[in-house]
């Protein structure tokens, strides 16, 4: 009786402190995970470990805290008059570890860029869902480069048990 009582505080532990962390997926009230965002600002930290171009890296917060990097892999000015193509890998390390595809345009005069794409990487409920990725350029002070913007994620299932 004394291990059951001990059991039943330890797995007492465990979903409060998963609730409290919120490592599962964001859920509805019907436990359908639910879109989220990640919002971010990230300035230049590094030039590009292969095959990336250069690395932007900067706080997460939101529905989901933690560090960003935006890994940049194409980075093509003059696709269009005052349009730069941009193609980049974004991790997000921290309460929930996942990476995102994406890629878009940035409109050079008025430095904001929209970018879609894809969780590549992450748990198992994630993979796959939409990204919608906004942000606007700007420069630091001390003259380095930066972007403030928000991801929008949208899982597009929920597993069940009958889920493979």
């Amino acid at each position: 009786m004394h291990s059951t009582c001990n059991s039943r505080r330890v797995s007492s532990f465990v979903i409060a402190s998963i609730l409290l962390l919120g490592i599962g997926p964001p859920a509805t009230s019907a436990g359908k995970a639910r879109p989220f965002e990640v919002n971010f600002n990230k300035c230049f930290d590094r030039a590009g470990d292969a095959p990336y171009l250069f690395t932007f890296a900067g706080p997460a917060w939101g529905d989901v805290s933690g560090t960003l990097e935006a890994r940049v892999s194409v980075h093509i000015p003059g696709v269009e008059p005052n349009q730069t193509h941009i193609q980049a890998d974004y991790v997000v390390a921290g309460a929930l570890p996942f990476t995102a595809r994406v890629g878009g345009r940035i409109n050079d005069r008025t430095k904001r860029a929209v970018l879609r794409g894809f969780v590549s990487e992450g748990p198992a409920w994630l993979i796959g869902a939409g990204v919608h990725d906004e942000f606007r350029d700007y420069v630091r002070a001390d003259g380095t480069p930066c972007s403030r913007g928000t991801l929008y994620v949208t899982p597009r299932w929920s597993q069940s048990h009958n889920d493979d």
